[in-house]
């Protein structure tokens, strides 16, 4: 039984009439044990090195955490409409782009802890801004971000006197000369995220969009999205290979380092596994900026957040946890540097980060003049706008267009598609 000192029953005693009014036990009363649902990251060791800090976070603060993995996709989504479904599973759930507004009703106020960390470490991006201030309230603290560059293979292009591309036509030239030589582009044109990221800065950098500024007028039907099919089109049927009509989110990595692809549009996570793994193709692997087009150089950013459901009964020991890996410099350092640049701070005084310096193949992750967008832009961030992400409609337009469906017959298809979202 809890022994209670003298001193310790005269306080309790005091606020006795204060814990009757308001209904909560003492702090001493309440659970310390909390749970974390976070995706399986592409930088594997960041992962070991979370688990890692909740040790010491448990042995500092005596509250215990456990660590749920689970891949970022589908099951990822299931899994968060479950618990909310049943109003059970997790203190902490990891998100990415727009989920907090999807979500918005079902997580807790944590504008608080965010506070704390802008004042440590400056203002958040403005991906995260996107990403997780849902109507004047951050509905999730954000953790990190990361971006999509080129990953290509530097001996083979050195090998085959093959100029680095800097537009997306200069893909087309190089990747007609790839494909004859066993070392297609992959570029994956199925249900993921990494289709859509790629689609996105595409569709952008031909002056198109999916939905206008004003987050209501449908605007895929476009001479802008016409391109855009017509450069998939040639793309698909010279310098790629059928199989990425089915490729998931990691097909791309692994056919890099196995040494079937010369290019990938991805995160740098590819040549750090590779590195990691001391696979035979790390040392070919290097990465330069993602590509323009007529309409400008445009990038996909992809920020995470921590969220808090409301169905929570640890609401305050779970913002815990955020503090200490997020507000604890020393640990928020440590947790990135894990990461090896695959995940970079979410935070303006953060940008020149030690990390970017452990690696000269890193330099692209320093780009000037790329514009940074998540998911849906130029539309303000939305729970519509992420549920178009989640349809996969992009990514399934371009499958439709490149496997026999009319360019004409496609973009309708796409639009219907997203106007009913809207509409709903």
């Amino acid at each position: 039984m809890r022994q209670v000192s003298r001193r310790q029953f005269l306080t309790t005693a005091t606020g006795l009439a204060g814990i009757l009014a308001s209904g909560v036990p003492p702090a001493w009363g309440q659970s310390r044990e909390i749970s974390y649902l976070c995706w399986n990251n592409f930088a594997p060791l960041m992962d070991k090195k979370q688990l890692e800090i909740a040790q010491r976070f448990t042995k500092d603060t005596g509250i215990k955490i456990r660590i749920d993995g689970i891949s970022h996709m589908g099951p990822q989504q299931a899994k968060y409409a479950s618990e909310v479904q049943t109003q059970a599973g997790h203190d902490l759930v990891e998100m990415r782009m727009h989920f907090p507004w999807l979500y918005e009703p079902q997580l807790v106020d944590v504008s608080d802890v965010v506070a704390e960390l802008e004042k440590k470490y400056g203002k958040a991006l403005s991906s995260a801004y996107e990403g997780a201030y849902v109507h004047g309230v951050w509905r999730g603290v954000p953790q990190y971000h990361g971006m999509f560059v080129a990953t290509y293979r530097e001996d083979l292009f050195k090998k085959a006197g093959l100029k680095v591309p800097d537009t997306w036509e200069d893909l087309y030239t190089v990747g007609k000369e790839l494909k004859k030589m066993g070392n297609p582009v992959g570029i994956p044109i199925s249900q993921n995220y990494d289709s859509i990221s790629t689609a996105g800065p595409v569709l952008w950098s031909f002056g198109g969009l999916e939905v206008d500024k004003d987050g209501k007028t449908v605007r895929i039907n476009s001479p802008a999205t016409v391109q855009t099919i017509e450069w998939y089109k040639k793309m698909f049927r010279d310098c790629m290979e059928p199989e990425v009509l089915s490729w998931s989110d990691a097909s791309n990595n692994e056919s890099i380092q196995q040494g079937k692809a010369g290019w990938i549009h991805n995160p740098v996570s590819a040549y750090i596994v590779a590195k990691q793994r001391k696979l035979v193709t790390a040392d070919g692997i290097n990465h330069h900026r993602s590509l323009a087009g007529p309409h400008g150089r445009h990038e996909t950013d992809v920020p995470r957040q921590i969220g808090i459901w409301k169905f929570s009964k640890n609401v305050e020991p779970a913002k815990e946890w955020i503090r200490y890996l997020l507000g604890k410099r020393e640990v928020y350092d440590e947790w990135i540097m894990s990461g090896d640049a695959f995940n970079l701070p979410a935070y303006e005084k953060l940008q020149d980060h030690p990390v970017l310096k452990t690696d000269p193949k890193y330099a692209a992750l320093r780009g000037e003049g790329v514009q940074y967008h998540t998911y849906g832009w130029p539309a303000p961030p939305s729970d519509k706008v992420q549920l178009i992400t989640n349809s996969y409609i992009l990514p399934n337009m371009i499958a439709k267009a490149v496997t026999g469906t009319s360019t004409k017959d496609a973009i309708v298809w796409a639009e219907t598609e997203m106007k009913k979202i809207l509409a709903g």
